[in-house]
């Protein structure tokens, strides 16, 4: 039984150590032989001291009294206290983790402490690399995320001007239309057409012609308010949603103001460009309960000032303007 007890010892697989009052080693296993090349006839009845020098510090030996004096078992963890057995020369002694157990064993009335050591270098890094991974994956979720909310932006935004393009101003003025009628509201969509874009194109080129949409686009920014929505519907043409309307004045008079912003000529590239707009507004619930409706009677009455000479607004009529 005693050799069978001796090599199921040799083959655990952790560091055995049992160590007496006077802490002499009266056991080292097979583990502890592989581990740090020092063999058991040369460890056995040697100071633990000696052979592991960490355990001279003060909270090591007094783990081990306690253990030998006072009955008291204890658990060391790798993550506060690395190693407690040192490897063999030629292997990175900091590269190592080990939890320990120490427990009191008693036989003939003597006491004895028994010493664990559990190698955790293999689970701790299979863990820091996992910690890296779930890093490393939560990095590319959050480029993915950012990726996406880019996309979505830029699916519903205007490239040159930032401001919302066609499509997202039809899903903000449906979304504007049913607040008005849980509401009972009224708001108001105009459609903006510049005068004379197509020259400027030509006459001072696509850059410049980019810088007067540029801020054409801020001009009509600054004039309505920050709850309002201005957008990009296409080439030089524009569309505005003004919400929580008290009546169809308040939409003649941003209309108005709209059309003054335009009176300053654009200070572009040295030159001064004069620049007009024509206006076109309908008005929810009265001229139609449908976003479509809206956006097409705004585009008639804006039409109808671009016949009668252009640089103005105009409400729509539905007996000026039910034909094009």
């Amino acid at each position: 039984m005693d050799n069978l007890l001796s090599q199921a010892l040799n083959k655990a697989n952790m560091g055995m150590i049992i160590v007496d009052k006077q802490l002499k080693v009266v056991l080292w296993n097979g583990w502890l032989e592989r581990f740090t090349g020092k063999g058991s006839e040369e460890v056995v009845g040697q100071n633990l001291l000696e052979v592991c020098p960490r355990f001279k510090l003060n909270m090591y030996l007094n783990i081990l009294q306690n253990a030998l004096y006072n009955g008291q078992s204890r658990f060391c963890s790798s993550a506060l206290h690395k190693a407690f057995i040192l490897p063999g020369e030629g292997e990175d002694q900091h590269f190592f983790k080990q939890n320990m157990h120490v427990d009191p064993l008693y036989e003939d009335k003597r006491s004895y402490a028994l010493i664990q050591i559990s190698d955790m270098t293999s689970t701790n890094t299979r863990v820091y690399k996992l910690k890296n991974l779930i890093k490393e994956l939560d990095v590319e979720y959050n480029k993915i995320k950012i990726s996406e909310q880019i996309s979505k932006h830029l699916s519903l935004h205007d490239t040159l001007t930032g401001l919302p393009n066609r499509m997202a101003f039809n899903d903000r003025l449906v979304l504007a239309m049913n607040h008005a009628q849980r509401s009972e509201g009224k708001l108001a969509v105009m459609y903006v057409d510049t005068d004379g874009f197509k020259q400027i194109n030509d006459g001072y080129g696509h850059d410049v012609g980019d810088q007067v949409l540029l801020e054409t686009a801020k001009r009509l920014k600054e004039n309505i308010r920050s709850t309002d929505i201005v957008a990009r519907h296409g080439g030089d043409e524009f569309s505005i949603i003004l919400s929580e309307l008290k009546d169809s004045q308040h939409a003649e008079n941003v209309a108005k103001k709209l059309a003054a912003a335009f009176e300053m000529p654009f200070e572009i590239a040295d030159n001064h460009i004069y620049l007009s707009v024509s206006i076109g507004v309908s008005l929810y619930p009265e001229h139609g309960q449908e976003s479509s409706m809206l956006l097409k009677y705004a585009d008639l009455a804006m039409y109808r000032i671009k016949k009668n000479g252009k640089n103005g607004y105009a409400i729509f009529d539905a007996e000026k303007d039910h034909t094009r």
